[in-house]
Parts: C-alpha cells; structure tokens; sequence
C-alpha cells in the first residue's frame, strides 16, 4: 500500500472522472498531469492503481526514471508491449509467437509487430515491410497499436500510466503518441506524467486535446498531515517536535517531498538535507560543464536572476553559446522565465544547487547596492 495521497483528493477523483469517461463511451481518453519534482505525481499514480485494484480493475504503471551509467531506464518500447500483450521476459518464444499471431489483424500487422519487440526476420520478411511506403507505415503502425490496445483491454487491462515521461527519449515519446492518435474504441485512460522539462517543457502539441491536471502545492493544513504522518512513520511523537514542523513546512512551500526530505534532518533550519544535495550533484554532474557552471553561478545569486546577471557571467567565463546554454537551463525543469527574469522553481531546489558551490568560485562578481539573494532582480537597486 503507498503512503496516503494527503491533498489531493479532487485529482484522483478526476483521474476517476477520465476512466469512467472511456468506460461510458468506449473510447481511448488522454489525461496529462504536469507537475514539479516532488509535488507527488508518483504517488498520485500509485494511489490511483491501488484503489483500481481494490476495485476489481486492472491497470498498467510504467516507471520512466533517468538513465544512468550503471542504470537505464526501466521504460523500453519491447517491454511496453509485452506488458500490452500479458508476456514477460521468461515467456517461451513460442509463446509469444503465438500470442503474436493472436494479437495481430493481418500478416503484416504480424511482422510489423514481431519488429516492434525485436525478433529477427527472414530476409524476405524485412524487404515486405521495406517496399512499404511512409503513408503505408504510418497506417500499418496505427493498426498494430489498435491491437494492442484491443487486446489489453480484452485481457481487463483499463488504464495505461507512463510516470516521468519527460526522461524518455524522443523515439519513445514518438511511440507513446503513436498510442494516443491512433482512435482506438477501447475503455482506456491513457496516462501521462511528467515534469516540465527536456521535451514537455512546454506541453506537447499531441497532448493538445489531453485532459490536463497540474499539481499545486499542497496549503499549510494539508502539509501539518504529511508532517504529523512522516514523524509517527520514524517513530516520532509530532507534538514534541512542532518548531522543527513548522519550519520545515515553510521551507517545503507546499512540496510534500521536500517536507518529508526536511522531516527526516535533525535540523532542517539549519542544515540542508543529504538527498536533496544529492539531488543538486546528480543535475549537475548530469549537464555540460557550461551549463553547470552557469546553474550554479545563478543559484548563488539567490532565488531569481536576470539577463544582465548572466550576461557578466558569460563574458567572464567566455560562454561560447550563451542562447544554447540557456535553452538547456530552461529545459532541465529546475528554472523558470518570468517576464525580463528567471527564478528557480523552488527555495530549495535553488538552495541546493547553491550548496555545490565554493565561496571562491565566484569571487570575482560584484553584488549590487542593498542586493539581498531572494530578491527578484527588478527588486534590487543597481550602483
């Protein structure tokens, strides 16, 4: 069982809302949930399986974390349909064959799918799909995902969640939309969540028509649940501990994984938590060095920052493509543009970044008159 969704009641009951609707009409239906790091989109999804199960119903949740050098994503297109198609990694070949050859509308469907998941194919067998034409494809990979859908749905399977979508690479996210557009009549929620960054730092156009949930931050009330349900989880008595509480629900500023990183400090007024400075190295060690750089020279000017600021920082370090760089700070979800400034998308998410800086690293830049770090730059008084 996941830990209580505390908050977030009316977007699990939209999530409810989608489902019946593809239930009532038959039909695939698209729901988008947008939401920073840490503001629970995982924990929603989890939520939501589990009551589903409880329900009688089936659902499917794959989880696209980064990859990483000693780690690649769980999420691959072969194990998406084999999860479609009720087959795991120890399902005899011929088994799956089969259940090819049961799946598919056509012979070519066959092919086409037996591609999809990697099995080889005659010489013969590649040339037919090779003759096809782009138009041909494209309505022949349309089917195929019909299928798949079809048969998921025949197996009990009503809802299909992609977690962290904005770590897939664009063949991935090409594969997902080929899901979404193909008008499948199947009583299915397709769900997707991401963070806005890489590729959804804008939403896609073809999560246009999506219904769309964006996470808030939780109000005080909501965050003193998560903070009294985090202490008795550590064993805690929450009354002995209302001061460090209290701080720590107004450092999260309504991000209930911060509050619970915070919780699990001795001393969260003080001291920034292991994880979320792990978090800062593992952004950064993750970018180009320029990129990086730039990052964190930004987050030791506080919590927001301007064109002006990086412009003295560009023509110090010698920033070969400032725009390029920019562009990628804006797509890796940790900043945001506001008007003539940018601000990190949270307190802390700013405060941990500024922790893997020296204070030497950048000596050489001179703050403005009455500057305080928190301020926005239109706040601050030049020399």
């Amino acid at each position: 069982m996941p830990n209580p969704c505390f908050g977030r009641e009316w977007e699990l009951n939209h999530l409810h809302s989608v489902l019946n609707l593809a239930l009532n009409r038959g039909a695939l239906q698209t729901l988008y949930l947008q939401g920073m790091t840490g503001a629970g989109k995982t924990s929603l999804l989890t939520t939501f399986a589990t009551q589903l199960t409880t329900a009688g119903k089936c659902s499917l949740i794959f989880s696209c974390d980064a990859s990483t050098e000693n780690a690649p994503s769980p999420f691959s297109v072969p194990s998406f349909i084999r999860a479609l198609m009720s087959v795991n990694d120890t399902t005899p070949s011929h088994d799956i064959r089969q259940k090819i050859d049961l799946i598919a509308s056509s012979a070519l469907c066959t092919l086409r799918l037996r591609q999809w998941l990697g099995n080889s194919l005659t010489q013969s067998e590649t040339d037919t799909l090779t003759l096809l034409s782009s138009t041909r494809v494209k309505q022949l990979d349309k089917q195929v995902a019909r299928n798949l859908l079809a048969y998921a749905r025949h197996k009990g399977v009503s809802a299909v969640m992609i977690d962290g979508a904005h770590n897939l690479p664009a063949n991935a996210l090409q594969f997902i939309h080929l899901f979404i557009s193909c008008d499948a009549q199947q009583a299915i929620a397709f769900i997707i969540s991401a963070q806005q960054k890489h590729a959804f730092i804008h939403p896609p156009k073809w999560l246009s028509h999506a219904h769309t949930i964006i996470l808030k931050p939780l109000d005080p009330d909501t965050m003193m649940q998560i903070a009294n349900h985090t202490l008795l989880c550590q064993g805690r008595v929450p009354d002995k501990h209302r001061e460090q509480t209290a701080d720590a629900i107004t450092r999260a500023q309504g991000n209930p994984y911060f509050l619970k990183q915070l919780l699990s400090d001795l001393d969260p007024v003080v001291t920034l938590p292991d994880t979320l400075q792990h978090f800062a190295r593992t952004c950064l060690n993750s970018m180009p060095c320029e990129v990086a750089s730039t990052l964190k020279f930004a987050a030791s000017l506080g919590l927001c920052f301007n064109t002006h600021q990086l412009q003295q920082f560009n023509d110090n370090e010698k920033i070969r493509a400032p725009l390029c760089v920019l562009h990628k700070m804006l797509c890796s979800g940790l900043v945001k543009q506001s008007d003539d400034h940018f601000c990190f998308v949270h307190p802390l998410v700013q405060e941990a970044l500024k922790s893997q800086t020296t204070r030497s690293e950048f000596s050489w830049y001179t703050y403005p008159r009455h500057h305080h770090p928190n301020q926005c730059p239109n706040q601050v008084t030049s020399n």
